[in-house]
């Protein structure tokens, strides 16, 4: 994980605003969130295709209401890169079997504490950041 420091930080609107202009800029708002917290993902390297995936995450943090809400009032945490793997091809170490496939259905986390996150994908995510800067109306 690479943090980044942003003009963005600390910038506080309605989810409805806030989640329709990072639409427009492809993010996501991830499947994790919950009531009072969450995740607007946009993967850097889209063009690539590999067994992961860097994606620019940035948090947001409900102020007042509930994170799904229209109205509900949130602000912006700091920026960071982080590199998701995931794994193509079967599991190797998966156990088999009819049962085991109802129940378990994901394969354990790669560790990726050996990986570095390269400088392309950090500038990417600078760029990307900039744009948010400039439509969010904020300086850095």
């Amino acid at each position: 994980m690479i943090s980044i420091p942003s003009a963005i930080e600390g910038y506080q609107n309605s989810f409805k605003e806030i989640q329709s202009s990072f639409e427009e800029e492809g993010f996501s708002l991830g499947g994790g969130y919950t009531y009072d917290h969450g995740y607007f993902d946009h993967p850097l390297d889209w063009e690539e295709r590999h067994g992961y995936r860097y994606y620019l995450r940035i948090p947001t943090q409900a102020i007042q209401g509930e994170l799904d809400q229209p109205n509900t009032k949130v602000k912006l945490g700091r920026p960071f890169v982080i590199k998701h793997e995931f794994l193509t091809d079967n599991d190797p170490t998966a156990n088999s079997g009819l049962l085991t496939g109802f129940v378990s259905q994901f394969s354990k986390p790669i560790s990726v504490e050996d990986h570095e996150i390269d400088q392309k994908w950090i500038e990417r995510a600078q760029n990307l950041l900039h744009q948010l800067e400039s439509k969010f109306q904020v300086s850095s």
